[in-house]
């Protein structure tokens, strides 16, 4: 196989075919863009599941007998436990009136603070699961003092499951997109070799080896893919860009988008042109 050949047909291929070759890119192009969108949903939202657990904390109730700061000191050192930090009757109301605030007022019929000492703690990553965090409930419990532990892991639940049917969005979008950009690869690549069948005719006559032949279609479909994941890309980033004057607070997932788009790209040039071909039986005529 001679290298420059493949490469100066395939190039042939994709530009002077401009009608087929663009409108095949834009399809694919649009495609793409909707896996990359649904991608770039995806990593928001292991962005905020990753937000959600690093501000996810144990709240432990004490009695008001209780001595904090020893309990704090003998509670840091579990397993699972990153820091922590004691929490005075007083302190909670003051913190309460601001989360109420102008309904701060309705606190002031009260003879007494109702509100109990407490000790709040940050977790590990590793114990940020359902299994992790009831095990360690259990343990805060067992210390005097203690007379209540509260562990929002309720929302950790839910956010997993809606990561899970995300996911699951994902790869049901992954497959239809992808039947319909190796469809578009093959109509493409179908479209084009009739379009040279006089040539390749030729080229058979000349002694070129099929898989020479078979090569440029290839390659062509490559790069229909690849220019493709640019532009949805670049898609995708625009999308990203309004939704950040939202002050979402959200990253853009530069490298990790540009490698699913462009990889899908290539893998789903390649696989419609080398269909396009085996189904066109590609041979002399």
């Amino acid at each position: 196989m001679n290298p420059g050949f493949v490469l100066k047909e395939a190039t042939n291929l994709f530009f002077k075919g401009r009608r087929v070759s663009f409108a095949a890119c834009a399809i694919f192009a649009v495609v793409l863009s909707i896996v990359g969108v649904f991608a770039l949903g995806t990593f928001y939202l292991l962005d905020f599941k990753k937000s959600v657990e690093e501000r996810l904390e144990a709240v432990i109730f004490l009695s008001n007998d209780a001595d904090s700061g020893l309990l704090l000191s003998e509670i840091s050192n579990l397993e699972g436990v990153s820091s922590g930090s004691a929490v005075t009757s007083e302190q909670a109301l003051s913190e309460f009136k601001l989360e109420l605030g102008r309904d701060a007022r309705l606190l002031d019929i009260l003879d007494s603070n109702p509100l109990p000492p407490s000790i709040r703690l940050r977790l590990t990553p590793e114990y940020r699961t359902r299994a992790k965090l009831d095990a360690l409930e259990q343990k805060l419990k067992l210390f005097k003092g203690v007379e209540e532990v509260w562990i929002d892991r309720n929302l950790l639940s839910r956010l997993n499951t809606f990561l899970y049917v995300i996911l699951g969005a994902d790869f049901f979008i992954l497959l239809l997109v992808g039947f319909s950009a190796v469809l578009v690869t093959m109509l493409a690549t179908r479209f084009a070799i009739l379009d040279r069948r006089r040539i390749i005719d030729i080229y058979w006559l000349m002694g070129v080896t099929p898989r020479t032949l078979r090569a440029p279609y290839v390659i062509e479909g490559i790069y229909a893919g690849f220019f493709a994941s640019i532009i949805s890309y670049v898609i995708v980033f625009v999308l990203h860009t309004l939704l950040a004057r939202l002050h979402l607070g959200v990253g853009f997932p530069a490298l990790q988008i540009a490698i699913i788009l462009a990889g899908l790209g290539v893998l789903f040039g390649w696989l419609g042109s080398g269909l396009a071909i085996d189904a066109f039986k590609l041979k002399r005529t």
